[in-house]
């Protein structure tokens, strides 16, 4: 199963999230900010799709995903958050995420999301699941 750099400043998130990742066979790398995974992957981690929050302290998740466009281009980016009143996901698009989710999800649909941004597919966003 692909590997998943998760950046989520939420540990309890971050927890719930990897729960649901390692259910469904994926290997999970976790950072607390975009700061932390971009220091990650130019350390050499190897993952096949980044998820990643959008409003974090320190590297929020917008200018992370310019970074990520920057230092791995084809790396799949899936950009989530809670706040439903902002424009932040179609920015997130707009960067080069290939899809959104509105926190909470379920299982199935983060499933969903992951399989489509892997596969490359059309993207899509996602209420909540």
């Amino acid at each position: 199963m692909p590997s998943i750099l998760l950046i989520e400043d939420d540990h309890d998130t971050a927890e719930t999230l990897q729960a649901m990742l390692e259910l469904d066979g994926h290997a999970v790398i976790r950072a607390e900010n975009g700061r932390q995974g971009l220091a990650l992957l130019q350390g050499g981690a190897a993952v096949d799709l980044v998820l990643t929050d959008i409003v974090m302290p320190d590297m929020e998740g917008i200018s992370t995903i310019q970074h990520l466009r920057g230092l791995r281009p084809e790396l799949p980016v899936v950009a989530m958050t809670a706040r439903r009143d902002t424009p932040y996901l179609r920015a997130a698009k707009a960067m080069g995420a290939r899809e959104t989710l509105y926190k909470p999800f379920g299982r199935q649909a983060l499933r969903e999301i992951l399989q489509r941004a892997l596969a490359g597919g059309p993207s899509s966003s996602v209420e909540a699941g």
